[in-house]
């Protein structure tokens, strides 16, 4: 009788196990989701800023953008365009009010920066034709889905541009 009860609680165990863990990727999923919400609302309060200023002399508010991953991150998520290079990505952070005065090399700290997201999991880079050209395109980190994700995305990628040959 011992073994019984133990082989039913180890199936409730791995039954409460599952549930937890499909609880946890839905939670992540939902959180990503809300991260982009906030981040698209950053992008255009910075936009509407820009537009609403006719004195010239632009002040953005605050965004609250965090260090150069945090802000990285956010232009990425806010992007309308599929996939973004270094200097769109330099061009967006300038638009959001990021100073990038303190980086003797911005373009290459923003580089580095979004291939240690690509490292990360939460970006995916797609190299172009040309020396040091290359493309990203933030996917987040959802338990489980990334490397799906990354596939999927690269595949319609290649699509696309064979359609445009």
């Amino acid at each position: 009788m011992y073994t019984l009860q133990s082989m039913s609680d180890e199936r409730q165990y791995k039954r409460d196990l599952k549930m937890a863990q499909e609880s946890l990727a839905l939670l992540l999923e939902q959180r990503e989701e809300i991260e982009t919400q906030i981040a698209r609302a950053k992008r255009k309060i910075a936009l509407l800023s820009e537009l609403g200023d006719e004195s010239g002399d632009r002040k953005i508010p605050d965004l609250d953008l965090g260090g150069l991953t945090e802000a990285c991150s956010t232009v990425l998520r806010a992007s309308r365009k599929d996939w973004m290079t270094a200097g769109d990505i330099q061009a967006a952070l300038k638009e959001m009010g990021f100073s990038l005065e303190k980086y003797k090399a911005p373009a290459s700290t923003i580089t580095t920066t979004v291939n240690r997201l690509v490292e990360a999991g939460r970006v995916v880079r797609y190299p172009r034709e040309g020396p040091g050209v290359a493309e990203y395109k933030w996917i987040g980190q959802v338990a489980g889905t990334a490397a799906h994700r990354f596939a999927e995305i690269l595949e319609l990628k290649k699509k696309r541009e064979a359609e445009a040959k």
